[in-house]
């Protein structure tokens, strides 16, 4: 998609808390993953950002060998 003059339109890049949030992780384990290879990031800097179309791809490929923690309730009788 192009906006403007021609010019490509530039996914914003999320953050290491927002994509953590979004899985259900700390931040610590997405620079991890982040670190080891295991979830598509860009390092700017000292800092890891993501594009949310990457992750999404990530998330519903093949490719993704790391499942996002779901707690779930037992109820107690």
């Amino acid at each position: 998609m192009r906006i403007g003059k021609g010019e490509p339109r530039r996914d914003p890049f999320l953050s290491t808390a927002t994509v953590a949030r979004w899985l259900g992780v700390s931040a610590r384990t997405i620079c991890f993953w982040a670190e080891c290879g295991e979830i598509p990031a860009l390092k700017i800097g000292r800092q890891w950002r993501f594009r949310e179309e990457e992750l999404r791809r990530w998330l519903d490929g093949e490719e993704s060998r790391i499942v996002p923690l779901q707690v779930v309730k037992r109820s107690v009788g």
